[in-house]
């Protein structure tokens, strides 16, 4: 979920260290690592990349390093944790959800290249374990491509970064049984070392209290002029309930509101609340004339309902039944009208 950052100082476009390198004698320090990349002829005219990564929520400035001839150099001294980087255009993100990073990869020791063929770096152990299974994940047709892949080769990286890492990334494609009996196999202390996976297991946690059958739990909410409601608002009050979480920003989600909308007046018994997710009220008003949404948007602006039922990626839907407690959840447009065929037959 996204929120807001704190300001940056005054970019200045320069080949800068994210720590200064030892130079006493000129050693290179044993955790150096260097970043090398030749850009695209599409954009090899850029003057400046500019290197971020998230902390505490918040996207933190990095590194910065001029373009010459198409191509650029970054150098420095690795931290004592994988540190996840995302390489951009622009030196002046204000928000989290901004963040549009033309190459994420991996800070550690070695010598990083970023492979414009491809949406993932290598050269170092982390880098070139994500680029491999990534890139065979990516060309799996189905969840169930993606949940064979992975338990037949989770012995590979099962107490690494790069297995919790992959794990993490494709858990919104797969069914939550697979990867919580993954999940439960990442050791301890990689999850104590790094935010990332602890926040993994809390939201898997999340899940597990909210399966379907379980008795839905009330959240605060935000209405378009800033009024104050409850999710019981409009759960548990005799219909069942589509609580569709979303965003403005979100391309898929603005993707499945046609055919959300076709849907909906097929079953008489549902209604649909729309809740977006750390969205600019401007934003969210504009989609939802764009969209023509006729149904009520609210705010979950700081993302507490989505977490209390671990929502970790948009959109993301759940059904209520009539009482109140949860008929489905995690389902597409397509699922959702075999479910309430089903239901309402």
């Amino acid at each position: 979920m996204r929120n807001l950052f704190s300001k940056f100082g005054g970019v200045v476009c320069a080949v800068a260290a994210v720590i200064v390198m030892a130079s006493c004698g000129g050693r290179k320090p044993d955790n150096a690592y260097t970043i090398t990349c030749t850009l695209p002829s599409q954009i090899s005219d850029m003057e400046c990349v500019y290197l971020y990564t998230v902390s505490n929520d918040r996207p933190v400035l990095l590194d910065s390093a001029k373009v010459v001839n198409g191509q650029f150099k970054m150098s420095g001294v690795a931290p004592d944790t994988i540190m996840q980087a995302l390489l951009m255009r622009n030196g002046n993100v204000r928000e989290l959800k901004d963040l549009a990073p033309m190459w994420s990869f991996f800070i550690e020791q070695g010598d990083i290249v970023i492979d414009t063929n491809s949406f993932f770096a290598t050269g170092t152990p982390t880098n070139d374990g994500i680029n491999d299974w990534m890139s065979q994940l990516m060309t799996a047709a189905s969840p169930e491509e993606i949940a064979r892949f992975l338990n037949e080769h989770w012995a590979e990286h099962s107490s690494d970064f790069v297995g919790a890492y992959v794990l993490e990334m494709m858990s919104a494609y797969l069914d939550f049984a697979t990867v919580d009996a993954l999940a439960s196999q990442i050791p301890d202390d990689l999850i104590q070392r790094y935010a990332l996976f602890r926040l993994f297991k809390e939201q898997l946690e999340a899940v597990r209290k909210m399966q379907p059958g379980c008795d839905f739990t009330d959240g605060e909410l935000t209405t378009l002029d800033g009024g104050s409601v409850k999710l019981s608002d409009y759960v548990g009050k005799g219909d069942y309930v589509l609580v569709d979480f979303w965003a403005s920003w979100c391309g898929p989600c603005r993707q499945a509101m046609p055919e959300l909308q076709a849907l909906a007046p097929k079953f008489k018994s549902l209604k649909i609340l729309g809740v977006a997710v750390n969205d600019d009220v401007p934003d969210t008003k504009k989609a939802i004339d764009d969209l023509n949404i006729k149904w009520p948007v609210v705010f979950d602006n700081k993302g507490a309902v989505a977490r209390t039922y671990g929502v970790n990626a948009i959109p993301a839907m759940i059904l209520f039944s009539p009482d109140g407690k949860i008929a489905a959840r995690d389902i597409n447009v397509a699922e959702l009208e075999s479910v309430l065929t089903e239901l309402v037959k």
